[in-house]
């Protein structure tokens, strides 16, 4: 089994060091890891991918699963 697969599809806080050495904390789940050496990480609040390497990864933990997104009400279109 591979380093990170057992957080695959689990929502998770993860703590890593960016390419420029900054500290990074974000909230998400693993879609997949790539061998052993990295993973595609998806953030909750903004759906976006991007990939981890393992040796930049600090800190990963579990965590409960934050309340679903609620989306704006969305206007009539009065122009159909």
């Amino acid at each position: 089994m591979m380093q990170y697969d057992k957080y695959i599809g689990k929502m998770i806080q993860l703590t890593y060091s960016d390419l420029d050495g900054e500290l990074v904390c974000v909230v998400g789940h693993i879609l997949y890891t790539l061998k052993n050496r990295a993973f595609v990480f998806e953030t909750a609040e903004e759906g976006r991918q991007l990939i981890v390497y393992n040796r930049h990864v600090l800190d990963i933990k579990e965590v409960s699963t934050p309340p679903a997104f609620t989306a704006p009400e969305i206007a009539p279109d009065n122009f159909a």
